[in-house]
C-alpha cells in the first residue's frame, strides 16, 4: 500500500500574488476588460496577467495599465485577479481595490509612480 501524496494535476500559472489575506476587498461583480484595446500576440490570444494593475477607461471599461497612456490608462486603481484571454471579446473578472499583494510577482515594475497611484495597494 502506498501511502504518499501523488501529484494528480499541476497547474501552471496559478501563483500567489497576495502577501496577506487580513486586510483584502475586492471590486464588487468584477471588471469588464475592453478587448479592443489589449494587443494581441504571435498566436492571436489577448492575455492579460494575474496581477496586472488595470486603469478604468471614460468608456467604464478596464485595460493594463500604461504609464505613458493618455485615455485613462496611466491611472490603475485594480489588480486583475487571475489571468486572462480576451481574444474573443471582452471579460468580466475579479480584481483587488485594496490589497497586499508580492511586488515580484506583479508583471509590471513597480516604480515609485506606480505605488502614488495605487494608494491602497501595498506592494510588499
Amino acid at each position: 500500500m502506498r501511502l504518499q501524496p501523488q501529484t494528480r494535476i499541476e497547474v501552471h500559472g496559478e501563483y500567489e500574488i497576495l502577501a496577506s489575506f487580513e486586510v483584502i476587498r475586492e471590486v464588487t461583480n468584477g471588471i469588464t476588460i475592453d478587448s479592443t484595446k489589449v494587443s494581441a500576440d504571435g498566436s492571436g490570444d489577448k492575455i492579460i496577467k494575474k496581477g496586472m494593475p488595470m486603469s478604468k477607461l471614460a468608456n467604464g471599461k478596464f485595460v493594463p495599465y500604461n504609464p505613458d497612456g493618455e485615455d485613462g490608462s496611466e491611472n490603475p486603481s485594480v489588480i486583475l485577479k487571475r489571468t486572462v484571454n480576451v481574444k474573443y471579446g471582452d471579460h468580466v473578472v475579479g480584481g483587488y481595490e485594496v490589497a497586499k499583494v508580492i511586488k515580484e510577482r506583479i508583471p509590471v515594475t513597480v516604480d515609485d509612480a506606480l505605488r502614488q497611484k495605487m494608494p491602497h495597494i501595498v506592494f510588499a
